[in-house]
């Protein structure tokens, strides 16, 4: 598993869109160091966007989805 990340990378590991990504970025949500995204940081803001928002993560091929 990858610890550095590129913006297409975080978005799937999100299960977002790169657009997505980069709104937090430019709200201080995640930060971008040299075009690339730590991994525990994207889940950990993708865990607060979720919260914040009360909306359920996308779910991944092959993930079931809980209702």
């Amino acid at each position: 598993m990858k610890l550095w990340l590129t913006l297409s990378e975080a978005a799937d590991a999100a299960g977002r869109t790169e657009r997505t990504i980069r709104n937090w970025v430019e709200a201080d949500e995640l930060k971008a160091r040299h075009g690339r995204y730590l991994r525990d940081e994207v889940l950990a803001a993708e865990k607060r966007m979720r919260r914040r928002i009360g909306r359920p993560r996308k779910a991944q091929p092959g993930e079931m989805e809980s209702y």
